[in-house]
């Protein structure tokens, strides 16, 4: 390759990511359905026909972004914490949700999600499944201590962490505090009657 081929195909590269970058903030903040290809063009400064050259519509370019966040989601490693309680094992997790909201990428994939409709379901399932192991250690914690319906306290313990931490990726319907109170009250009293 000569020299003037490898500095275009480097002004292309730059050309993508700033394209890229430009849709990624779109998507977090307006989501798929209200960015258009010409608000992405304007954030990457380029013009739309630009924007077209490298992806040929909003489905690819979206499906671009999210494929990209999703290879740069760190790692999840949960450690066990033999002879903790309760409260320690929800605040482990509790953490190391707190610590993925301060990543860049994990807030645009979750916002990108959260503000979208279309397009959404495969990434959801993923970032579902990213998030697993959180889940299955919140079920055995609460499983060790006799809870019942386990499974379900630790996904709403989850989602109630997520929400809080605004890495949730669907919008959340308001809370109803009385039922809320209920799940909570059930399985505190299941635990302090065994403790």
């Amino acid at each position: 390759m000569n020299g003037s081929a490898k500095r275009w195909e480097r002004a292309r590269a730059h050309t993508r990511a700033c394209i890229l970058e430009a849709a990624a903030e779109a998507f977090q903040s307006s989501g798929y359905d209200n960015t258009c290809m010409q608000q992405i063009a304007d954030l990457a400064g380029y013009t739309k026909a630009t924007v077209y050259a490298h992806y040929r519509d909003k489905a690819h370019l979206f499906t671009a972004v999210m494929n990209l966040h999703a290879s740069s989601l760190p790692e999840l490693v949960v450690r066990t914490h033999p002879g903790a309680d309760l409260k320690e094992e929800l605040d482990y997790v509790s953490l190391a949700i707190q610590k993925l909201a301060q990543l860049e990428v994990c807030r645009r994939f979750c916002g990108a999600l959260r503000h979208s409709v279309t397009g959404t379901t495969a990434y959801a399932e993923l970032w579902n499944a990213y998030l697993a192991p959180f889940r299955a250690y919140i079920c055995s914690a609460l499983a060790r201590k006799g809870i019942e319906m386990a499974e379900e306290h630790a996904s709403l313990y989850l989602q109630l962490v997520l929400q809080a931490n605004s890495l949730q990726v669907a919008p959340q319907p308001a809370t109803n505090a009385g039922a809320m109170l209920s799940v909570f009250h059930r399985a505190f009293q299941q635990y302090s009657s065994r403790g």
